[in-house]
């Protein structure tokens, strides 16, 4: 655990019963190599990242070799 979060959570704060999911709305998603080309080729490369910290230059710089 991280130092500075110490001192506000404990070990028992981060742990879960075992829970299973019964959702299959994730089921009925398509993902289509071309669209997901067209949306990474479209990304404007000066916005600032998103919370995964990947840039939008970087994502479109590696566009082949993430398809």
């Amino acid at each position: 655990m991280n130092e500075s979060f110490k001192t506000v959570f404990t070990e028992e704060d981060f742990t879960e019963l075992n829970r299973t999911l019964h959702y299959t709305g994730l089921l009925d998603i398509i993902v289509h190599k071309q669209e997901i080309g067209r949306i990474l080729e479209n990304l404007d490369a000066r916005k600032m990242m998103g919370l995964d910290g990947m840039s939008g230059w970087a994502l479109k710089e590696c566009k082949d070799q993430l398809l």
